[in-house]
């Protein structure tokens, strides 16, 4: 009898931890399924590594191989990752007025000039034109006009005294009727005004000369430079990448080919307050056509251009059979 009580006491007992066992277990699943549900997404990812991550226990198999970095790979991965290929929307073109002189002494903005002048030691405008679009809604006679290249006689450009008296510092070629020229061919073509269209002009010029780029034309002034370091200076003072959107131009004169100017490529969707690395990075990227050259210095063996005169170099990626006419100043 008391054997009996002793086996039924003992199956209470059991049957008493394998309701407890039973029911802890329930409380844990329903701790990890309250987790998952309530846990906002972005939390979720975020712990995630941390669920990988080697428990701090005595186990030393378990903390010898500690996880990946995962987030500061991730990190280094976005910061070495090159900007993605834009869309080319204009070309801002940038000259070198010595080389141009070179073969057109004869241009009023030639004539006289030294190694004093600024302009024989600093890159210079030559405009800003939209790719594949010229003389929107421009008279047939004003183009016939313009294609006699006698600029001059074309309307003048109203701007304010003062813009109009710094366009003609930053763009020799006024001397010769080039922002006539360009307002009628290119600033016909977009939706600034007169000042608004060349006082941007104006800023990217000087963001370009106070640059290390600016830097590297002083410097080589007389010199072989090359489209390699025009890109690198680009790079450091602009941003990772923008170099890829720089085109050096050249031209040849006699045995010397000689660096004439920069074209640069920007976005599609630059603005009157777009600053010129966003600009440039939302660009397509521009094949090389002159690796190197010499940089002219002013009165350097002045000469006529014959008319089977090699040219290298273009005006920029997609730019139109009128863009490629521009000569860079």
């Amino acid at each position: 009898m008391r054997l009996w009580r002793f086996y039924r006491n003992l199956r209470s007992l059991g049957l008493f931890f394998s309701v407890c066992l039973a029911l802890a277990v329930a409380g844990s699943a329903d701790d990890v399924y309250a987790g998952e549900v309530t846990a906002p997404a972005a939390s979720t990812v975020q712990k995630a590594p941390q669920a990988l991550a080697a428990p701090t226990s005595s186990n030393p198999a378990a903390s010898s191989n500690p996880p990946a970095p995962a987030d500061r790979s991730d990190l280094t991965r976005s910061q070495d990752r090159k900007p993605a290929a834009g869309r080319t929307g204009s070309v801002l073109g940038l000259s070198w007025l010595p080389a141009f002189c070179e073969t057109k002494a004869k241009r009023p903005e030639c004539l006289g000039q030294t190694s004093e002048r600024a302009d024989a030691r600093a890159l210079t405008l030559a405009g800003l034109w939209p790719v594949r679009n010229s003389f929107c809604k421009v008279s047939e006679a004003l183009q016939a006009q313009d294609r006699k290249r006698d600029w001059l006689a074309l309307p003048a450009v109203p701007l304010p005294t003062e813009l109009a008296t710094k366009l003609a510092v930053a763009m020799p070629g006024v001397a010769s009727g080039l922002d006539r020229h360009m307002w009628l061919r290119s600033g016909s073509c977009q939706t600034l005004e007169p000042d608004a269209y060349f006082s941007l002009q104006i800023r990217l010029l000087e963001a370009v000369n106070r640059s290390a780029v600016g830097a590297l034309f002083r410097s080589k002034v007389g010199l072989d430079i090359t489209e390699a370091e025009v890109r690198a200076a680009f790079d450091t003072d602009f941003a990772a990448g923008a170099g890829e959107r720089v085109r050096l131009q050249c031209r040849k004169v006699g045995d010397r080919t000689l660096v004439t100017g920069l074209t640069i490529g920007l976005s599609a969707t630059m603005d009157e307050a777009s600053d010129l690395a966003t600009s440039m990075l939302g660009a397509a990227p521009i094949r090389s056509r002159c690796s190197a050259g010499l940089l002219d210095a002013a009165g350097s063996s002045r000469q006529l251009r014959s008319r089977n005169e090699a040219v290298v170099g273009t005006v920029g990626t997609g730019a139109s059979r009128a863009g490629a006419a521009i000569e860079l100043r």
